[in-house]
């Protein structure tokens, strides 16, 4: 007889399965307290990531409970290996298909995304091209490992330049929607998707280190924007350790530097958003002693500065 296999590792949740749009569903977790939930968190994953996507998925949930907030996992087209043919607009459209959903049948009001890896991007995307309405709803927002994909891949094997071209080619000819080579990555890609991800300039790329700060500034300053007209208030969350970032990277360097560019140039922590460095967490939180308490912790204060502005 086969050993039994491992309990649910990233938790076991009840709440409610629905579809907000055709062949799309998400799963709501509300505190058991209340009948009627106004406040969602909504938690979007990296790449290949679908319902359940982090180790912390479980204890964001309690926070969120305690604290009067559902919890929402979706399923977009780009869950899974679904990425590999969508793109961050595809993403954004679904999101607010997901907000206006829970805004006219679960009684939503208010928003807070939480972002894992590539879900970073989805967010910084949203709050930058979404629904002007959503947008204005959605009060906090956490980046955790917003890492650069552009850079990531130089750590694992192949000729990306070659790939690069490659994909710029077909682009050119306008066969964006063909497949890379299975070589050019470990899941299937299209070229377009393949250049938004790993290209200079590319739609994904908002975190990389080789940005000039102007260059950041220019991709992420909205959120200082949207701090000074709807109050939205931003954590960005950094592990030290990350396995997705060359060791090369100065990675408080960066994460600062980030983080002033979301401020509009504004040095410090005194603006929309600020930065957390987990000196010895990994990319997900799944290594280091006490890292994803202390995110969970950092984020519940963020969600606790709800009712002085609310």
């Amino acid at each position: 007889m086969k050993s039994p296999p491992k309990l649910s590792p990233y938790g076991v949740f009840t709440g409610q399965l629905f579809q907000y749009h055709t062949n799309l569903a998400a799963f709501e977790s509300s505190p058991p307290s209340k009948s009627i939930c106004r406040n969602k968190c909504i938690l979007i994953g990296g790449l290949s990531d679908g319902l359940i996507p982090t180790p912390y998925t479980s204890d964001l949930e309690k926070e969120c409970h305690s604290l009067g907030w559902s919890l929402v996992q979706p399923l977009l087209s780009s869950s899974y290996l679904g990425f590999g043919n969508g793109s961050l607009s595809r993403d954004t459209i679904e999101i607010e298909l997901l907000m206006n959903y829970l805004v006219c049948h679960h009684d939503a009001d208010f928003f807070t995304l939480v972002g894992h890896s590539t879900g970073c991007q989805n967010s910084i995307h949203f709050l930058k091209y979404g629904d002007a309405d959503m947008v204005k709803k959605v009060k906090f927002v956490a980046l955790q490992a917003p890492v650069s994909d552009r850079e990531s891949i130089s750590l694992s094997p192949g000729d990306h330049d070659a790939d690069l071209e490659h994909a710029k080619s077909l682009v050119s000819r306008d066969k964006g929607e063909e497949m890379m080579p299975r070589s050019s990555f470990w899941a299937p890609i299209t070229a377009s998707r393949y250049l938004a991800l790993f290209d200079v300039n590319g739609d994904d790329d908002f975190f990389s280190s080789d940005l000039s700060d102007e260059d950041l500034r220019e991709r992420l300053c909205h959120i200082g924007n949207l701090g000074k007209k709807t109050g939205l208030r931003l954590l960005a969350v950094f592990s030290g350790k990350d396995e997705y970032v060359p060791e090369t990277i100065e990675k408080e360097v960066l994460l600062q530097r980030l983080v002033t560019g979301m401020n509009n140039g504004e040095v410090g922590n005194n603006g929309a958003a600020r930065g957390l460095l987990l000196k010895n967490a990994n990319h997900n939180l799944s290594d280091g002693s006490g890292d994803k308490d202390v995110f969970v912790k950092e984020f519940g204060n963020l969600l606790r500065t709800f009712n002085t502005y609310n």
